[in-house]
C-alpha cells in the first residue's frame, strides 16, 4: 500500500515542477485558479447562483485536479446532506449493440450489494440519484473499475443545513427547484476542472477560495489567480 501510494502521489502531486512564466506575465505553468465562469456559462444556472471553476492556468489535462477536487469536496461538505446525481448521456443506436445494462443501473445493484445505507431514487435507466450525509468519492471512482460503455456524469448537490429532507426522491425535488447551496461538477475533460456553482446568499466564495488554495499548498502546488480575475 505504502508503495501505491507513493507512486501516486509522484505521478499527480510531483514534488518539484519547474514553473515558467509567459510573457503576457500569466500565472506559471503547473498553477491552479479558482475563477468566475464567463457571462456566457451563467446563464445556464439559476439566477439565484453563480458559476465558478478550479482548474489550471496554463493547459486543459491536468489530471491532478480530479484528485484535489476530491478532497476539496470532503472537507467542504463534512456532515451536510449530499444528493449525488449520476446520469448517463451515451445515445446508442437502434441498429447498433447497447449493453443490456446502463451504468446507473449496475451501480445501484452495486451499492445495494455492498449494503449503502442511502437513500437511493432511480427516474429511469440512465439516471440514479442518492442523499447521504458528506461527500462520498466512492461514486466517482467506482467508475474506474466498473466495466461500463456509456459516458457517465457527476453532480454533487450540497442541501441548505436547514432544509429537512427525508429521502433521495424528495431530495431531487428539492435540487430540481433550485434550492441547494452548491452543486459540484468534476469535469475529465476539454478541461479538466471542478466546476461549483453556488448560492453567494448562503456560501462565501472567498471562503470556498480559501479552502482550495490550501488544500493546493498542502501538496505543493501553485494556486495563483490571473490578475483581473474574480475568485
Amino acid at each position: 500500500m505504502g508503495l501505491i501510494k507513493l507512486l501516486w502521489d509522484l505521478y499527480y502531486f510531483p514534488r518539484h515542477q519547474k514553473f515558467t512564466l509567459t510573457p503576457d506575465d500569466w500565472p506559471p505553468d503547473g498553477s491552479l485558479h479558482f475563477v468566475k465562469c464567463t457571462d456566457e456559462a451563467q446563464k445556464t444556472v439559476p439566477n439565484t447562483h453563480t458559476r465558478y471553476q478550479f482548474s489550471s492556468n496554463v493547459g486543459e489535462d491536468d489530471r491532478r485536479i480530479v484528485t484535489l477536487s476530491m478532497v476539496i469536496m470532503k472537507r467542504f461538505c463534512g456532515s451536510k446532506q449530499v444528493l449525488t446525481n449520476v446520469h448517463s448521456t451515451t445515445k446508442f443506436s437502434k441498429k447498433g449493440k447497447r449493453p443490456s445494462e446502463r451504468y446507473p443501473v449496475q451501480y445501484r445493484r452495486f451499492l445495494e450489494h455492498m449494503g449503502s445505507p442511502a437513500s437511493m431514487y432511480t427516474k429511469d435507466e440512465k439516471t440514479l440519484m442518492f442523499l447521504t450525509k458528506g461527500f462520498d468519492a466512492a461514486v466517482f471512482w467506482a467508475n474506474k473499475t466498473i466495466s461500463t460503455v456509456d459516458d457517465c456524469f457527476f453532480d454533487f448537490y450540497v442541501l441548505a443545513d436547514d432544509l429537512t429532507i427525508a429521502n433521495a426522491e424528495e431530495a431531487a425535488e428539492t435540487v430540481a427547484a433550485g434550492r441547494y447551496d452548491v452543486r459540484f461538477q468534476v469535469s475529465e475533460c476539454g478541461p479538466c476542472a471542478l466546476y461549483v456553482t453556488l448560492n453567494p446568499e448562503t456560501v462565501d466564495a472567498g471562503k470556498l477560495q480559501e479552502l482550495i488554495a490550501a488544500v493546493c499548498e498542502e501538496n505543493n502546488i501553485l494556486f495563483q489567480n490571473p490578475k483581473g480575475y474574480e475568485g
